[in-house]
């Protein structure tokens, strides 16, 4: 960034920090350097107006250049460097007048100059090293004019360290103009990262509404492919779905399908590889695919249509790839109702069961769908032997993966198996809003772990 500030950027800069400390040094000497004629009238009566007069000109030019800064936008420093400069050869002069016992006085009011201009003065060493220069050539000028000064006991009453005050405030003034540099860098160079800074928030607050306009978009496809999620409801006497998307899309996916005419009813429940746009592409997939084997081909026992769809989704996501193999898959529950019969099959996933208050599980698989990674899948089949007024659970694991709680720890399958036991005596409708409210509570500021998709049937 530093690289990136001109000279013209830091000297206006400068400027602007300076100017006050400039304007205020010159109305000191306007106001003050007269007023030391007071001293003059005590140490040097006979002098008292020639001293006076230069005085009231060093005035008059002072405000000359506090007014002119003002007209012509001179660089501030000049305000400054004249006056002082004036002092300078003023105080220089009057060696040529004073005696003995007045050196260690006028040395004092000297140094007074100096410490003064260190404090109130930022300009470039070299204008230091001129006047301080100056200074000396004149001092020097008028003390050897002025035979009654001692020039030995000029340099052991303050003439000396006079020397060493000038040096000095050559060496502050250029720290701290050297210091104010830096700090000037320093703050365009913030400046300039904040503003980047900003112009990249923006670019960046915009690219994600248009990201966000488009996955909302999206969103609407899904829920399009995926249908209503009240459709479930006509097919049984009670059911509810659960479906609480982590993102704005969700990989997890619902699918239903009836055909009356052949007495067969499906029920599907998955949850895909991660969440978020690329598991939505895989709940588009997936729901095309349970068509195209439910729908179409009338395939109805449920371990065959896991079988399919594992042969389908391995096929299509590797037959553009040569060295890239894609394992990507789903977790998949599925419930097949028949004339009287009740069939499941599940990759990886559980059916839970709760009848008169107790629970009973049917775990599927060990496999998942998708993912090549594994030899000889089978998927096995489950008649379910289930009585009327019997409720039955499949789910993804978002539910009992949530954190949260007093320990921000999971809620776990044996505390959610618990709840929907505990549940399953409410209908359907307020058996859902009990487990939103369970989910919720348990969440509470912590950020959703993953999707969640819970369907209930009563049988």
């Amino acid at each position: 960034m530093l690289s990136l500030i001109s000279d013209k950027e830091v000297q206006l800069e400068l400027e602007e920090t300076s100017k006050k400390y400039h304007i205020a040094g010159a109305w000191i000497a306007a106001i003050l350097d007269p007023l030391f004629a007071i001293t003059d009238y005590i140490n040097i009566p006979d002098h008292f107006l020639q001293i006076l007069c230069i005085r009231l000109f060093v005035a008059v030019v002072s405000l000359s250049m506090i007014f002119g800064e003002r007209k012509y936008k001179f660089p501030s420093f000049i305000v400054i460097f004249v006056p002082f400069t004036l002092i300078s050869v003023q105080n220089a002069y009057t060696f040529f007048l004073i005696e003995n016992k007045d050196i260690v006085g006028h040395s004092l009011n000297y140094m007074a100059l100096f410490v003064g201009a260190s404090m109130f003065v930022l300009w470039r060493w070299v204008y230091s090293v001129f006047v301080i220069a100056l200074s000396l050539v004149v001092s020097l000028i008028f003390l050897f004019a002025n035979a009654k000064l001692d020039k030995k006991l000029f340099l052991e009453e303050g003439g000396f360290l006079l020397m060493i005050v000038g040096f000095l405030m050559i060496m502050l003034i250029k720290f701290r103009y050297d210091l104010t540099i830096k700090e000037i860098k320093a703050r365009l160079a913030l400046q300039l990262a904040n503003i980047e800074i900003e112009q990249q928030k923006i670019l960046v607050e915009d690219k994600n509404a248009k990201i966000t306009s488009s996955i909302v978009y999206a969103k609407k496809i899904q829920n399009a492919v995926l249908g209503d999620i009240d459709v479930i409801k006509g097919y049984f006497s009670d059911a509810m779905v659960l479906f609480k998307p982590k993102d704005i899309l969700s990989g997890d996916f619902y699918w239903f399908y009836e055909n009356k005419r052949e007495n067969v009813r499906v029920v599907v429940g998955a949850d895909c590889t991660g969440h978020g746009v690329p598991a939505a592409l895989m709940t588009i997939l997936g729901h095309t695919f349970l068509d195209e084997i439910v729908v179409y081909s009338k395939i109805y026992e449920a371990n065959l249509i896991l079988h399919e769809l594992d042969a389908r989704i391995i096929e299509n996501l590797n037959k553009n790839t040569k060295d890239d193999a894609i394992n990507d898959g789903m977790d998949v529950c599925v419930l097949v109702f028949i004339d009287d019969k009740i069939l499941f099959s599940a990759a990886k996933n559980t059916l839970y069961i709760v009848s008169n208050n107790f629970n009973t599980s049917v775990r599927g698989s060990k496999f998942p769908v998708g993912s090549n990674q594994y030899d000889d899948k089978f998927f096995e089949q489950h008649e379910i032997d289930a009585q009327k007024g019997d409720k039955l659970y499949i789910f993804s694991d978002g539910f009992h993966d949530q954190f949260g709680g007093t320990r921000d720890s999971k809620f776990l399958s044996s505390r959610f198996r618990q709840l929907l036991t505990e549940t399953a005596i409410m209908p359907m409708e307020q058996q859902k809003q009990a487990l939103d409210k369970a989910f919720e509570d348990w969440r509470g500021t912590t950020k959703q772990t993953d999707d969640v998709l819970v369907i209930g049937i009563t049988v």
